[in-house]
């Protein structure tokens, strides 16, 4: 009996030394990851711009990579990016100005097929079934799949609301784009701290220090700091705000002439992130300059096109028969076409400062 006694003691004992070395080796990681954290707190306070390509390959063993240019995707997903974009907007009953605000911001339309210009465009009448949106990003490089769930996210907080449907729908998306649970609370967390940004109008230097650690908590979990600079949460800080913000990403983008109207005409992501970075002597500045007042008359005109097929169908409606269901859609369409006008009206005001 003594000998089974000694035996279960000595298991016990291996058990139990077992245990505090996995806790002394999480204390140690837990330590580690601390001191990280710390170090890009620390550095984006001195604003200094690498810190975050050293996180991303400290957590991942990669280097940061490309910046995510969804306009560069074939044209099925670029379609299918910018319907996901919609159906998120109109899941909690209707397609608001905000919404619209940040959809504008980030679809690019340059470069479409005319049917496929059409369908996104279409889009502003009957946003898609999102699985059909999911579908074209099942086997997309994940950080093709981060960034959509990303503007997702945001697309559903543009109102300052989320409505259950629409957090219905970002588990589901969540889930068809492989994304796991730790990466989706990093996504959030990302999200909510970059929007506290732009509300509370915080300085250059707070913008640049909380977009880093921000994008730290992404970057812990493996999510590419790369899938980040297509952020609609980026575009909406102030100028200012961007540059230092980007250049605290690693871009190393100093506050460039145009890069202002760039960020409020919401061209950042149209033009590309590499064509803000290469604006670096006058003459790539003056081409920014141009391309800018090209966008710009660009965007303006897909909002009139909008705003077109908005006339359409208020009259078909209004046409039909006098029914609650078409009295509500009537409503729908007529508020949709006043959001429309006003950004329109906006990015007018402001297309006149760059010709």
């Amino acid at each position: 009996m003594s000998d089974f006694w000694g035996e279960i003691g000595k298991t016990i004992g291996k058990t139990q030394h077992a245990l505090d070395t996995a806790r002394k080796e999480a204390e140690r990681l837990a330590r580690e990851a601390g001191k990280v954290a710390q170090d890009v707190a620390a550095e984006a306070s001195r604003g200094m711009s690498g810190t975050l390509g050293q996180v991303q390959e400290f957590v991942t063993g990669e280097a940061p990579g490309e910046p995510v240019d969804i306009a560069a995707l074939p044209e099925h997903q670029r379609v299918a990016y910018a319907g996901a974009l919609y159906t998120f907007a109109a899941a909690d009953g209707g397609l608001d100005k905000d919404e619209l605000q940040l959809i504008i911001d980030l679809v690019d339309l340059e470069g479409l097929s005319p049917a496929g210009r059409r369908l996104v465009l279409g889009y502003i009448i009957a946003p898609p079934a999102l699985p059909d949106t999911l579908a074209p990003f099942a086997a997309a490089p994940e950080t093709i799949r981060y960034a959509l769930l990303l503007n997702l996210v945001e697309v559903a907080w543009a109102n300052d609301l989320l409505d259950p449907r629409q957090d219905t729908l970002l588990n589901t998306t969540q889930q068809a784009l492989g994304v796991s649970d730790d990466q989706y609370r990093a996504i959030w967390r990302f999200m909510r701290d970059l929007r506290a940004i732009r509300l509370r109008g915080r300085n250059d230097a707070a913008a640049a220090q909380a977009t880093k650690v921000a994008a730290a908590g992404l970057a812990a979990v493996g999510i590419p700091i790369a899938a980040v600079y297509v952020s609609g949460s980026i575009i909406g800080l102030s100028a200012a705000g961007i540059t230092s913000g980007l250049a605290a990403l690693g871009l190393g983008l100093g506050m460039v002439p145009g890069i202002g109207v760039a960020v409020l005409l919401g061209t950042g992501v149209f033009l590309g992130v590499r064509a803000l970075l290469d604006a670096t002597n006058q003459g790539e500045q003056g081409s920014l300059h141009r391309a800018l007042a090209r966008r710009a008359q660009a965007v303006i005109a897909s909002l009139e096109e909008m705003i077109a097929l908005l006339d359409e169908q208020i009259q078909v409606v209004a046409h039909a028969e006098d029914t609650q269901a078409h009295g509500l859609q009537l409503a729908a369409f007529s508020e949709r076409r006043r959001a429309l006008q006003q950004i329109m009206a906006r990015r007018r005001a402001m297309a006149e400062t760059v010709g």
